[in-house]
């Protein structure tokens, strides 16, 4: 998001705002009939959603043309996970699509990423260890192969490199010399230390302490993510309703200043969600109960927020606030999947990482599959709203709350930005019309006069890569979780 970043922040006007939440209780999106959670019409709908994710695949170049570098690594990332989830079902359709990610692999900018902001950075540091993940599910579940099997072993090792590769340049961002520590968003840019590099960092630490293979459970990596936790929860980076804002940026730096005092206020899904799969992966790395308690009351400030200026969910559906107006950007699009991803890894079984390490209590583990369990009502609902989106070609829309064909919904000028908050991530300046922002993301290529296009997940961007993804992940989350 860097290069984004920079061309936008020349756009912003500091101006003051402030928006009227409106109670739309009409606007109940009507679903279609409840997706099938039975086993097999689940995996067949993760079947379809990933065939059409790679029906944008470029298998000459092994890449996503029409991604941006870090939603591509976000792509690859939720391609991991589907391959291990197909690894036992289908196991001819896992090969497939693990052929691809090694494509993939060879095809990723990676050059390029390397010298992006640490957050881009570390996207891919996630999308490796995904894979990596794969690899070992494949090898434990041998016995579960059709015989003679290949594991696809030998990709376990150049993926693991590429994730190591990334975490060394990404760990140069963590800073002691402002706000008291945090990593910082671009070695690039004036400092700004924000939720979702730090959400990454804290993740991606914890990560490679539990899964990257050479060495196997490096303490560095574990301490890491304690400390940018513990940094983390001192920043005061949640807002009244309990989540996750933006990030800080430092007043009078030039005058030596040196303390996280303006927030930007602006709230995303992904923000919430890519912190879960930290806090999992802490609690298993320490034994620790109170970093899944943190979790759960995060999962809940997000499904209590509608109604607030915090709003990220609308009648019990995932909503991003760029999606009622229709202006998000492709980073936009890919928010809800991030959310959904993290969210089904989160709530992955309990386990002890090994005989040494401490273990939770039959309570503990009972406890995180009722707080789990309690999530199926969101899953089912996000799984269902996200698929009657899908158009005539199978690809899900970015705005989950209103099916295909959708021509108008009163909430769509629904804006629960908070007062004077810029939305970076999808181009949307304070107080800016959301038809001026939508106008904005669209194609330059279009070359139409401007009008209201018929349904409403073709506004903007409209049908994306990224917005396909994200019902993929809600999908899946749906088969794993359920």
């Amino acid at each position: 998001m860097a290069r984004f970043r920079i061309l936008f922040l020349n756009l912003i006007l500091l101006s003051s705002y402030s928006p009227t939440i409106t109670a739309s209780p009409d606007q109940v999106p009507l679903l279609p009939k409840s997706h099938d959670t039975k086993t097999v019409g689940a995996l067949n709908d993760l079947k379809t959603s990933v065939d059409t994710l790679q029906s944008f695949f470029d298998f000459t170049n092994g890449t996503w043309p029409s991604a941006i570098d870090w939603t591509a690594a976000v792509l690859g990332t939720v391609l991991a996970a589907a391959t291990a989830t197909f690894s036992i079902p289908d196991y001819d359709l896992s090969n497939k699509y693990l052929t691809q990610l090694v494509s993939f692999y060879f095809g990723q900018n990676a050059e390029s990423l390397k010298l992006q902001a640490y957050d881009d950075i570390l996207w891919v540091v996630l999308n490796w260890l995904e894979g990596v993940k794969t690899i070992d599910h494949r090898i434990s579940n041998t016995a579960s192969l059709p015989a003679g099997a290949s594991t696809g072993e030998e990709w376990k090792a150049p993926f693991a490199q590429r994730a190591y590769d990334f975490y060394q340049i990404a760990h140069e961002g963590w800073d002691t010399t402002l706000c008291g520590g945090g990593m910082v968003w671009s070695p690039w840019l004036e400092p700004y230390k924000n939720a979702i590099t730090n959400e990454l960092y804290i993740s991606a630490s914890v990560s490679m302490y539990l899964y990257h293979p050479y060495p196997a459970r490096n303490q560095t990596y574990l301490d890491n993510a304690i400390l940018a936790h513990k940094w983390l929860l001192a920043s005061n980076m949640t807002d009244a309703a309990g989540l996750y804002t933006d990030g800080f940026h430092v007043t009078n730096l030039k005058y030596g200043g040196n303390k996280c005092d303006i927030r930007d206020e602006m709230v995303y899904t992904y923000n919430q969600g890519v912190l879960l799969s930290g806090l999992r992966g802490l609690a298993e790395a320490t034994g620790n109960e109170a970093y899944l308690s943190e979790g759960i009351a995060l999962i809940d400030n997000v499904f209590n927020s509608q109604g607030s200026y915090g709003e990220l969910m609308l009648y019990g559906i995932l909503t991003e606030k760029c999606d009622p107006g229709g202006y998000c950007s492709q980073n936009g699009q890919t928010f809800k999947g991030i959310f959904m991803h993290h969210l089904t890894l989160f709530c992955q079984p309990l386990v002890s990482i090994n005989a040494s390490a401490p273990t939770f209590s039959s309570g503990s583990k009972k406890r995180h599959t009722e707080s789990c369990y309690k999530y199926k009502d969101f899953v089912q609902r996000n799984a269902d709203a996200a698929w009657s989106t899908r158009n005539a070609n199978g690809v899900v829309g970015s705005w989950w709350g209103v099916p295909n064909g959708w021509q108008s919904a009163t909430t769509m000028n629904r804006d629960t930005r908070p007062p004077g908050a810029v939305d970076v991530a999808n181009g949307c300046a304070a107080g800016e019309n959301s038809d001026v922002c939508e106008r904005r993301q669209r194609s330059p290529v279009d070359g139409e006069t401007w009008k209201r296009r018929a349904d409403l997940n073709d506004r903007g961007r409209g049908r994306t890569v990224e917005s396909h993804v994200g019902g993929v992940a809600a999908v899946r989350a749906l088969l794993e979780m359920m």
